[in-house]
This record gives C-alpha cells, sequence and structure tokens, in this order.
C-alpha cells in the first residue's frame, strides 16, 4: 500500500487520488507537525488576550460580537 506524505508545501493529484481511491494512507511530516505546533502556540496566545480576536475568541459574522471561552 501507498502512504502519501503531508509537508508543508501542496499536494500533487496523485496522491490526492492515492487517498481517495486508493485507500493510500496518509502522514504528517516532522515539518508539518511543527508548522501546526507554532500555530497552535499563536491561536492560544491570541485566545488568552482580555480582548476579542475575531474568529478566535468570537464568533464569525452575525456571531462576531459573540465571546466564546
Amino acid at each position: 500500500m501507498h502512504n502519501v506524505v503531508i509537508g508543508a508545501g501542496g499536494v500533487a493529484a496523485e496522491d490526492v487520488l492515492a487517498v481517495a481511491r486508493g485507500n493510500a494512507r496518509v502522514e504528517l511530516s516532522a515539518e508539518a507537525l511543527a508548522g501546526i505546533g507554532a500555530a497552535r502556540e499563536v491561536i492560544e496566545a491570541l485566545a488568552a488576550k482580555p480582548e476579542p480576536v475575531y474568529g478566535v475568541s468570537t464568533g464569525f459574522g452575525a456571531l462576531a460580537v459573540r465571546h466564546i471561552s
């Protein structure tokens, strides 16, 4: 069976087909995991601020005035 490794760059069409039609397994590269970790740190820092941050500690659109804990 084929494994598709998701990195920081794009994904080739043949990899998408391998997952969708060929039951290929998906893995995240160390680089992708590091990027996810860095993004999480940013979001957690924004969520901890007392002032609202659109889409992080508030809803979207009409719910933008609603605080989300």
